[in-house]
């Protein structure tokens, strides 16, 4: 009698002793962003914490934070770097401040079309850049992306520049894009996104200017009546991890998590596609009134010289030669 009970005394803490084994092993990780949760942003996010579980055979477990949780960006890129908070992903102008050449990414009117940026991101030149800000304690992962911004407006239609002159614009605070729209003429106003809605109402800027998914997924057009389809700059979206903790895992879990970022990107581009006509079907029967037609010429003629001076002053010229170059 005695025997059995130490038998069963002996496998119930062999068993709970695997357990304990086995919830150790599993790795957290916190990964923080801005985008509300209806966003492919978000979406993306939740499918590379899926495809994380899954390839690592449930070692990795990530936890995703929308909506500024954790923080607004410049928060929460200070708390990755200093391995409080994991994983975050933010518009590339958020760490210009860290690594200049991003700044390439977000001259206004730089790339063709989508083809061009993503070959920009995804090639030589993006690699480069995402090597970049590992002296900052960050290890980038993939671009995803915000992606092209358009403009709305409360009060009046954008076509032509004269259409913006003097308006209070919400912008990001990345420096290019400051200067970009002082030289269109207005007013820029950098805050975080998770400020937007109420400065919209309030009136305490006029327009902001995001993807057509952001726009929708944020309500603005709630508080915004123009939306033109201006697609005036391509915003790159760095995912990046503490490099610390990224170091400190296997080479096959590092591989997990880079693989799984690459196919983050491609499900996002994908819902970025698909979506798009449906959201602005959706933004017009919400009361917006959509531009779809935008000639960019007479605004590209305001601010492309004095933007690429301005990279290549603090840069030099060889960025903006092969970004130019790619076919």
């Amino acid at each position: 009698m005695q025997s059995r009970t130490f038998l069963k005394l002996a496998l119930t803490t062999a068993l709970l002793a695997a357990g304990l084994s086995a919830q150790a092993q599993v790795t957290k990780i916190r990964f923080a962003h801005a985008g509300p949760e209806a966003t492919s942003q978000h979406q993306a996010a939740l499918e590379f914490a899926r495809l994380v579980k899954e390839r690592s055979g449930g070692k990795l477990e990530v936890q995703v934070f929308p909506g500024s949780q954790l923080g607004n960006d410049s928060t929460v890129i200070g708390a990755v770097r200093g391995g409080t908070i994991d994983m975050m992903m933010a518009g590339s102008g958020n760490f210009a401040g860290m690594h200049s050449k991003l700044d390439v990414l977000d001259i206004p009117f730089l790339f063709r079309d989508q083809a061009h940026a993503y070959k920009t991101v995804d090639g030589d030149i993006g690699q480069s850049l995402m090597k970049g800000l590992e002296s900052n304690g960050l290890k980038q992962l993939a671009f995803w992306e915000v992606g092209f911004r358009s403009i709305t407006t409360k009060n009046r239609a954008v076509r032509v520049p004269a259409d913006v002159k003097g308006i209070k614009i919400r912008t990001t605070p990345n420096p290019t894009h400051v200067q970009a729209w002082k030289l269109l003429g207005t007013n820029p106003v950098p805050m975080p996104l998770g400020e937007l809605y109420q400065a919209l109402e309030s009136g305490a800027v006029d327009a902001q200017e995001h993807p057509v998914d952001i726009t929708y997924a944020a309500k603005f057009y709630e508080v915004q009546k123009h939306l033109t389809m201006t697609r005036h700059a391509f915003t790159a979206m760095p995912v990046v991890m503490n490099k610390q903790k990224f170091d400190a895992l296997s080479p096959d879990l590092q591989n997990v998590l880079v693989s799984a970022a690459a196919d983050g990107r491609t499900f996002q581009r994908n819902a970025n596609q698909k979506n798009e006509a449906a959201i602005i079907a959706d933004l017009r029967k919400n009361g917006m009134s959509v531009i779809e037609t935008f000639d960019p010429a007479p605004f590209k003629a305001l601010v492309n010289d004095d933007l690429r001076k301005s990279f290549i002053a603090k840069n030099g010229p060889e960025l903006l030669v092969a970004v130019d170059a790619l076919k």
